[in-house]
C-alpha cells in the first residue's frame, strides 16, 4: 500500500507606508503511514499465524526566509513661505516561496502461510521527503522630503517671525519683571541676557529661559554721577568672557566697568566730563572690548571711534574727524552701534544721522571707510536704505544685522551684499516693532532685539 503527502507553505506579506512586514508560517509536515496488519489464521494442525506491523514516520519541515530591505531617503529643503512636508513611500515587495514536499511511503506485507509453517512477514518502508522553498522579499522605499519653512532668510538662516517676549512687558514699569526704554543688549557665551534698562538707570541680567531678571549695576529709578549709579540715559553695553560688564554711562560722558559681582564700577574710558580732547569723551554710544580689553567707543557727539587701552588716560582716534559729521567715507555722523570683528581689524560703525543712514565698515589703521548698508545722504525704507539705524551685530559669516530704528525694523544684509532682507518688523500679533534700539545673537543663533519704544525685549527663533 503507498501514500503520497504533498504540503504547501503559506507566505504573507504586508507593506505598509513606511514599515514592510514579512511574515511567514512554518511549514510543518507529519506523515502517517501504518497500522497495517496481517492477521491470518489456517487451521490444519491448529497452527495460528499472526502479523503485526506498525510504521511511524513524521516528518518536519522548516523553512527560513531571508529579507533583504534597501531603504533611500533623500531630505531636500526650500525655502518659501509656508510649510509643506510630502513624504512619498514607493514599496514594492516581492515573495515567491515554493514548497515542494514529496513523502512516499511503501509498507509490503507479504505472508506465506503453509499447512504447519509458520508465518514469514517482510515490511519495507521507504520515504523520501524533497523540499524546496525559495524566499525572496525585495523592499525598495524611496522618501522624499520637501520642506519649506514659514520664514525668511537665506544662506541657510531662517528665524521665525513670530517673536516672543524674552525680558519686560506690554507696559513699561520698575518692576523686575519689566523694563522701560531698554536700550543696549548683550549675550554672553552661556546665554545669559543683558539689558541697558535705560529709564530705570540700571542693567538686568536675566538666566535662560527666565523671563525675571537680577539687577547687576545702578540703582532702580535713582540716577547719579557717583560710581555706583549712572546718568539718566545709559546706551550700549558690553560683557567680556569673565562676565565683566561695560556700560556707555551716556551723559555721564564715561564708560564704566562693573566687575562681576561688583556694587560699584570704574572708569576705563573718559573723565567725566565731555569734550573734544582725546582724554575726553562726549556722549557714548556704541562699545567693544577685545580679547586684551582694550576698550572701543564710539562717541555720538564727537563723530568718531576712540580706542582706549587698560589703565590709559588718553584715547587714540580710529575713524572720523573729531567734531564734524558729514556723508563722505572719511567722516561719521552720529556713531551709535559698534562692532569689532577683531579677526580681520574691522569696525563696523552705524552712522544714526538721519540724513547719512548707513552702516560703515572701516579698516583700523585706513583713514576712511566704506559703506556695506544703506545709501549715504538716501535715507528711506526701500531694501537698500536705512533710516537712523541702531545697534548692529555680525555673525560668523560676516553677515551684518541692523536695528533699523526709524522704519521699525530688523534688517538682514548678507556679507557682500547691500540689499537687506527684513527678519523683524510686525513680529508679535501684528503689532509693529517700535524703535528697535539694538539686536544681538546667542549662541544657537536666535535673534534678540530691543524695543525701545515698546519696553521688551524679543526673541525670535531660529528655525
Amino acid at each position: 500500500m503507498n501514500h503520497v503527502v504533498a504540503n504547501g507553505t503559506t507566505t504573507s506579506t504586508t507593506a505598509a507606508a513606511t514599515t514592510t512586514t514579512v511574515t511567514t508560517a512554518t511549514a510543518a509536515t507529519t506523515t502517517a503511514a501504518t497500522t497495517t496488519t496481517a492477521a491470518t489464521t489456517t487451521a490444519a494442525t491448529t497452527t495460528t499465524a499472526a502479523t503485526t506491523t506498525v510504521g511511524t514516520t513524521t516528518i518536519g519541515t522548516t523553512t527560513t526566509i531571508t529579507t533583504t530591505v534597501a531603504t533611500t531617503t533623500i531630505a531636500t529643503t526650500t525655502v518659501a513661505t509656508t510649510t509643506t512636508i510630502t513624504t512619498t513611500v514607493a514599496t514594492t515587495t516581492i515573495a515567491t516561496t515554493t514548497v515542494a514536499t514529496t513523502t512516499t511511503v511503501t509498507t509490503t506485507v507479504a505472508t506465506t502461510t503453509i499447512a504447519t509453517t509458520t508465518v514469514a512477514t517482510t515490511t519495507t518502508v521507504t520515504t523520501t521527503v524533497a523540499t524546496t522553498t525559495i524566499a525572496t522579499t525585495t523592499v525598495a522605499t524611496t522618501t522624499t522630503v520637501t520642506t519649506t519653512a514659514s520664514t525668511t532668510g537665506v544662506s541657510g538662516l531662517y528665524w521665525n517671525k513670530t517673536a516672543t517676549t524674552r525680558a519686560g512687558t506690554s507696559s513699561s514699569g520698575a518692576g523686575l519683571n519689566q523694563l522701560s526704554s531698554p536700550t543696549g543688549i548683550f549675550l554672553d557665551s552661556s546665554d545669559y541676557l543683558y539689558v541697558a534698562d535705560s529709564g530705570n538707570y540700571r542693567v538686568m541680567k536675566y538666566a535662560p529661559g527666565v523671563t525675571t531678571g537680577t539687577l547687576i549695576a545702578g540703582s532702580t529709578n535713582v540716577s547719579g554721577t557717583t560710581l555706583n549709579l549712572f546718568s539718566t540715559g545709559i546706551r550700549y553695553i558690553f560683557v567680556d568672557s569673565s562676565q565683566n560688564l561695560y556700560v556707555a554711562d551716556t551723559y555721564n560722558n564715561r564708560v564704566m566697568l562693573w566687575p562681576s559681582g561688583a556694587s560699584t564700577g570704574t572708569i576705563v574710558a573718559g573723565n567725566a566730563t565731555f569734550g573734544t580732547s582725546f582724554n575726553q569723551i562726549y556722549n557714548p554710544y556704541g562699545i567693544w572690548v577685545d580679547s586684551s580689553s582694550n576698550v572701543y567707543v564710539a562717541e555720538y557727539q564727537n563723530q568718531r571711534v576712540t580706542k582706549w587701552a587698560p589703565g590709559a588716560t588718553t584715547g587714540i582716534l580710529l575713524a572720523g574727524v573729531t567734531g564734524s559729521a558729514g556723508n563722505t567715507t572719511t567722516k561719521l555722523a552720529s556713531p551709535a552701534g559698534l562692532v569689532y570683528d577683531e579677526a580681520n581689524q574691522d569696525l563696523y560703525i552705524a552712522n544714526s544721522a538721519t540724513a547719512t543712514s548707513t552702516v560703515m565698515k572701516w579698516h583700523v589703521g585706513d583713514s576712511s571707510g566704506t559703506v556695506v548698508a544703506g545709501t549715504s545722504a538716501s535715507p528711506g525704507n526701500s531694501t537698500t536704505q536705512l533710516i537712523s539705524p541702531m545697534g548692529i551685530a555680525l555673525d560668523q559669516w560676516k553677515n551684518l544685522y541692523v536695528a533699523d530704528r526709524s522704519n521699525n525694523r530688523v534688517e538682514f544684509f548678507c556679507s557682500g551684499s547691500t540689499t537687506a532682507i527684513t527678519i523683524g518688523g510686525a513680529i508679535i500679533n501684528g503689532t509693529t516693532l517700535n524703535a528697535p534700539y539694538d539686536v544681538k545673537l546667542d549662541s544657537q543663533l536666535n535673534l534678540y532685539v530691543s524695543a525701545n519704544g515698546g519696553a521688551r525685549v524679543f526673541k525670535l527663533a531660529k528655525l
